[in-house]
């Protein structure tokens, strides 16, 4: 699924939250890694989720040969203070999914597993993992359609799968919501949709979103309209038509 990962991982974080493995959003990632210089101190796990951390990030291309991918995203140098701007970063991601691990002492894949994918009905998933053995948090998830759909239902649902909370209604909400004022309405490792066919914000759409070598796979929901769709594609020449299409087919009234 590439970066929809990201947007399940954002789904864990806030369970982990929820059953007190991690305090808040706002911990500094200090807590994890007691190594950090100082100009890194002041980056929390909400500026993680919301890809304004700061940390510059060279792209995957340098961050996959390297042989330690957390070592190599905590080293590079801070740009700009923490919390001003967005800048998209799977090394963020991946962050993320090594704090997670920490604090829950459980590999990301089997606390997903047990807290998230099991309530489900999520059996047939494949989550790759880095050679430190912590699952690749920017883009490491397999799963089938239908699971997919699964998820985004859980989200209209705000949370709840057969009467259970499975993630508490209040973290989907704030990961839903535009963090920075930016280009990109991005939330906790969610994108929100802009457009003009929408009357008032309680009527947003917001999506999951993976690309990579041609293909585009979404996740969308609407939780006004009761609404998710799953698109996944093979188009060479443009993986975003998919946003095009949601909005003058499916979201059309």
């Amino acid at each position: 699924m590439n970066s929809i990962t990201k947007s399940v991982l954002s789904a864990l974080v806030g369970i982990a939250i929820e059953q007190g493995y991690i305090k808040h959003e706002d911990i500094p990632i200090v807590n994890y890694f007691k190594d950090l210089d100082d100009t890194k101190k002041g980056i929390t796990i909400k500026h993680l989720l919301t890809m304004s951390s700061g940390l510059h990030y060279p792209g995957n291309e340098a961050m996959i040969p390297s042989k330690n991918w957390t070592k190599f995203v905590l080293e590079q140098p801070v740009e700009f203070e923490p919390g001003i701007q967005m800048k998209y970063s799977c090394g963020s991601s991946h962050i993320l999914s090594a704090i997670l691990q920490k604090a829950t002492h459980m590999n990301t894949a089997e606390f997903a597993k047990k807290h998230l994918f099991a309530p489900l009905g999520i059996n047939d998933f494949h989550w790759y993992q880095d050679t430190q053995g912590i699952a690749v948090g920017g883009f490491g998830l397999r799963m089938k359609i239908e699971d997919m759909l699964k998820f985004g239902v859980l989200y209209v649902q705000k949370g709840q799968w057969n009467s259970k909370q499975i993630i508490p209604a209040e973290w989907i909400a704030r990961s839903v919501s535009p963090s920075l004022t930016s280009e990109t309405l991005y939330g906790y490792h969610w994108r929100i949709m802009k457009s003009k066919k929408e009357s008032c914000s309680e009527d947003k759409t917001f999506y999951a979103m993976g690309m990579g070598g041609g293909r585009g796979q979404y996740i969308f929901v609407n939780q006004e309209r009761g609404l998710v769709a799953v698109i996944t594609t093979i188009i060479s020449d443009d993986s975003l038509l998919p946003l095009q299409w949601f909005e003058d087919y499916i979201l059309k009234e």
